[in-house]
């Protein structure tokens, strides 16, 4: 019995082989095709089967663009008026009229005081009358020498008294003039430093004025920057007053000598002021854009070093080659560089590390990111 149930079992196991074998025989094809899907081995075998300098590297490229090599110096600079004095009196004496008010706009000529000018006025008088009788006398003069009662030096005499009596009014007139103070030009005045009735003296400063109608800046620029420089290049200042509201401007006047202590030029900028917005004293954070060459960018993982030069991996056809260049600048995630590459060559931006000279390359250009 137990014999029996041994041959029954071997024959079943038997069958269960022989289902399974030819299961495997027929599927063959089907299973290989899915381990090969799996593992890549037919594409391993593809590349394995070309030459090794043959195979293609798959890189990233991008192209070269073009960029302005500009400078922009920063700094902190006072402003003051394009033209600004202080108001001292020409003669001494007592304020009888004050004309202006802090703040007043007055144009040029307009009496900003009057000291008292009794004397001066009387002195005028004196020199009118002294006139009026020196060519009386020069007049009857010439009459006597005409019928020969006098010589032609009793005229020149009376000639010389008549010129000096002129000059003397002249010079009185003067003097009452300076009794008067005037603006010397258009302009905004300041808070007076004194009142009427005060006396006052030649030293006594009674009051600032302005034109304001454009400020001027100062700020230094490097030495290296001076060939760069241009009278009418524009420039841009920002002021605590206004927040960031920028006040365009441009280089009015560039010095004339390098200061030989902080190496630098000093250049002199001219802030139209048309709205009156600005005063003088305000500080002023000015930047001035100097332009420069235009030199190809290229991104900056594209950029590499080795032996002490820099270089780039340039891709023409299917190639990929080495060009050295010179970094000019760093800017963001790009750099300015100088070398024998132009706008729109492509160069490699990743898988730099796999890339030989002369090594074919797949490459795969990604589309520009939108701006805005």
């Amino acid at each position: 019995m137990r014999s029996g149930l041994s041959f029954w079992l071997q024959l079943v196991v038997f069958v269960l082989l022989l289902g399974a074998s030819g299961a495997l025989w027929f599927g063959k094809e089907d299973v290989t095709e899915v381990f090969a899907a799996i593992t890549g081995a037919d594409a391993e075998r593809e590349r394995a089967a070309r030459p090794r300098g043959q195979r293609k590297v798959p890189v990233v490229v991008r192209r070269v663009g073009l960029s302005d090599n500009d400078v922009v110096i920063e700094a902190i600079a006072t402003a003051r008026a394009k033209r600004f004095v202080t108001l001292f009196p020409e003669a001494a004496g007592e304020i009888v009229q004050l004309g202006v008010q802090a703040g007043d706009r007055v144009k040029r000529g307009h009496v900003i005081l009057r000291l008292d000018a009794r004397t001066a006025e009387l002195a005028v008088e004196v020199a009118k009358v002294r006139l009026v009788e020196a060519e009386r006398l020069l007049a009857r003069a010439a009459r006597l020498h005409k019928r020969n009662v006098n010589s032609q030096a009793k005229v020149d005499d009376a000639r010389t008294v008549m010129q000096r009596t002129r000059l003397e009014l002249e010079q009185a007139q003067d003097a009452l003039s300076r009794r008067t103070m005037r603006a010397p030009f258009d302009g905004f005045v300041g808070i007076p430093k004194a009142e009427t009735g005060d006396r006052v003296t030649t030293t006594s400063d009674i009051i600032t004025m302005d034109d304001r109608s454009e400020l001027l800046v100062e700020i230094e620029v490097p030495e290296q920057y001076l060939a760069r420089l241009k009278v009418g290049q524009k420039v841009s200042a920002r002021t605590p007053s206004f927040g960031e509201r920028r006040f365009e401007g441009v280089v009015g006047k560039i010095d004339s000598r390098i200061d030989p202590a902080s190496r630098a030029v000093t250049i002199r900028a001219h802030l139209p002021n048309p709205n009156d917005d600005l005063r003088p004293g305000m500080s002023f954070a000015v930047e001035l854009a100097i332009p420069g060459e235009t030199y190809p960018t290229v991104p900056e993982l594209s950029l590499q070093w080795r032996n002490g030069e820099s270089y780039v991996w340039r891709v023409r056809g299917q190639t990929a080659e080495k060009v050295t260049v010179r970094t000019v600048k760093r800017r963001n995630a790009v750099i300015l560089v100088d070398g024998d590459i132009g706008e729109g060559d492509l160069v490699v931006f990743e898988g730099v590390q796999r890339v030989r000279e002369g090594r074919p390359v797949s490459f795969v250009e990604p589309k520009p990111e939108p701006s805005g």
